[in-house]
């Protein structure tokens, strides 16, 4: 039920389109009664020719209370029937029959417009409170820390925004228009089942707990199957974008079969899990019918023989009653298939909810803000650790003086990347403080922070978009000479020219069209648009051929000037020019100086410097493959 309180708090904004819709699904219930009422007047006429004349007078309320058990309500009864045969009332049979057909196409109309206006305040309740939802998931999922998107996969993440969404969805479309709408009229044919014969109407209802009790206990193994077919469903999602992603990887390993039987692995453990959902929830729609065919039943053989006995129960009403009754079943039978589908979409509210219940990163709200650096960025014993594992950083304290660019080395899982980390508040210190002009981050606005700062990853994020919008990433208003001056000083604007539509080039998914030295030129032409006083450099030139290097590398020395630099390094001849050097392995600082000063020492600097120098003097020496 919290789940299920926590929904309607998206419905509240919108309670006027709830309240329209509610209003005219009472009204179109209230008709769908009337229409059925009309079996009186029909059948009089047929098959009695006569329909009291109006204003007819009501028997004695004396008389009716010696054989009633609430004598008001008979006479209320007699009266509002006498009223309502008054309207068809006709001394021609012809004309009264004339008069009711009339009667039926104006209600029927009536019904319809009140169905129409239903369905469309219904269905914009229902687009509204789901795009409520789905924005503010995803406004929570862009402030999560760093660490949920490390632990948790993309494919279920995006599972959670599309599946479990549209499952919410028709959830709140059954809930507010098929529930509201059959509810309705249950309660309306309750009512008239209630009017002619109250008696009836009770010995019908013996089957209603019976009901009750079987969609309570089939609702609990609807929502605990629903859950797993669900997550069957984000694991499905998750091996298809891994897929997808890696698809060159795939086909340069041959593991096309490979892949092909872990997705179909994992479709068949989804097929079973929804078999045993639509086992339970098919189940479930016979057997209610089945109950309300037994209630029928029971007024068959009551009421038939009531009427066969000559007791009050007219021929007339006994039809209305039983068309009433029957009526009620198919109202009954949509409620129990609107139970599976809340069910179902409750289900995945607690998956939208555990997402929304996880904490976001600290925004560090009405903190402070800053305008670069003017002294230095400071560690001060620093130590950091995943998830209580071991330390990745142990100790750490350094100063990265304001204009100047420091360097880190060492060997993988040295703990290079998590310092860089640390500095942009993707994660926080285990211990220790960071600071900037001896202001601690965390008392800093986290987007001020990032407004200063601008970094180049080895793995390029591009969008499919156009070159133009990649450099200028979220800056629409930028003119075109700013532009192409950045792409200019990463060595860019050359090769963008080039391209079939220049700077209106779509780059295609995470910029395949381009190639590597290309997509890294645009990176740093982004950071330098930016134009951030504090730039992290993240092996920004790995993994390039030699030509691409000295571009991109050109690039980085026209971004760094100025700015106080932390730059991650693979390749030691990319970093020659830092001010700094710091050597990292297992979590702390081993070495610390300039380059010349480094090598000279002979220790793991030197080893790293000389086995790179090795490894380049065999690349140029060694013969063609032939």
């Amino acid at each position: 039920m919290n789940d299920l309180r926590r929904l309607f708090a998206y419905v509240k904004p919108w309670w006027k389109l709830l309240l329209g819709g509610l209003f005219c699904t009472f009204l179109f219930a209230l008709f769908s009664g009337i229409s059925i009422g009309m079996i009186l007047p029909f059948t009089k006429i047929l098959f009695e020719q006569e329909i009291p004349p109006a204003g007819i007078t009501v028997a004695d309320p004396a008389g009716i209370s010696e054989e009633a058990l609430f004598p008001q309500i008979e006479v209320w009864k007699e009266t509002g029937r006498a009223w309502f045969m008054g309207l068809f009332a006709d001394a021609d049979p012809k004309a009264a029959l004339l008069r009711v057909c009339i009667g039926v196409f104006v209600i029927f109309l009536i019904k319809g417009l009140f169905n129409y206006y239903r369905q469309i305040f219904m269905a914009t309740l229902e687009e509204r409170v789901i795009k409520d939802i789905r924005d503010h998931l995803y406004h929570h999922m862009e402030r999560l820390p760093l660490s949920y998107f490390e632990k948790e996969r993309t494919g279920v993440i995006i599972s959670r925004i599309t599946n479990d969404v549209q499952l919410v969805r028709e959830m709140v479309g059954n809930l507010f228009s098929a529930f509201t709408q059959n509810a309705s009229l249950l309660l309306i044919f309750l009512v008239v089942a209630l009017i002619i014969n109250w008696q009836m109407a009770m010995l019908s209802f013996l089957v209603f707990p019976l009901i009750a009790l079987f969609t309570a206990k089939i609702s609990k193994r609807l929502r605990r199957h629903s859950a797993r077919f669900q997550e069957d469903m984000g694991r499905i999602t998750s091996t298809l974008q891994e897929t997808i992603a890696g698809i060159r990887i795939v086909k340069a390993f041959g593991m096309e079969r490979f892949e092909e039987a872990k997705f179909a692995k994992q479709t068949e453990s989804y097929l079973q899990s929804f078999i045993r959902f639509k086992r339970t929830s098919i189940l479930a729609s016979p057997i209610s019918e089945q109950l309300g065919a037994l209630g029928a039943i029971i007024v068959l053989w009551y009421g038939g023989n009531q009427v066969l006995d000559g007791n009050r129960l007219a021929p007339e009403e006994f039809f209305l009653f039983l068309a009433a009754v029957l009526n009620m079943m198919q109202p009954i039978r949509k409620l129990s298939h609107v139970n599976t589908v809340v069910q179902q979409g409750l289900a995945a509210a607690r998956r939208i909810f555990f997402v929304l219940d996880t904490p976001i990163e600290p925004r560090s709200a009405g903190g402070a803000r800053i305008e670069g650096v003017h002294d230095a960025i400071a560690f001060e014993n620093v130590s950091f650790s995943y998830d209580n594992a071991a330390p990745a950083l142990s100790d750490i304290t350094l100063r990265i003086e304001a204009g100047t660019m420091v360097a880190l080395v060492g060997p993988s899982g040295a703990g290079k990347s998590t310092l860089a980390d640390l500095v942009a508040r993707f994660h926080s210190p285990t211990s220790g403080r960071i600071t900037i002009d001896g202001l601690d981050l965390q008392e800093i606005e986290i987007e001020s922070l990032r407004e200063n700062m601008g970094i180049v990853t080895q793995e390029v994020i591009l969008f499919n978009d156009s070159v133009r919008d990649n450099i200028a990433y979220g800056k629409s208003e930028i003119p075109e000479e700013t532009l192409r001056h950045a792409a200019r000083a990463a060595s860019a604007d050359e090769f963008i020219t080039n391209l079939p539509d220049g700077y209106e080039t779509i780059v295609g998914d995470r910029g395949v069209r381009l190639s590597g030295g290309e997509r890294q030129r645009l990176a740093i032409a982004r950071a330098i648009l930016k134009d951030p006083p504090i730039l992290i450099l993240d092996e920004a030139t790995s993994n390039l051929d030699t030509q691409s290097e000295a571009l991109v590398q050109a690039a980085v020395e026209n971004l760094v000037k100025d700015r106080t630099t932390l730059a991650i390094a693979h390749r030691l001849s990319t970093i020659l020019r830092a001010h700094r050097i710091l050597v990292l392995d297992h979590g702390r600082i081993v070495e610390e100086g300039t380059h010349e000063d480094l090598v000279g020492r002979g220790g793991l600097y030197s080893r790293l410097f000389e086995m790179q120098f090795a490894e380049s003097d065999r690349a140029r020496t060694s013969p063609p493959a032939r």
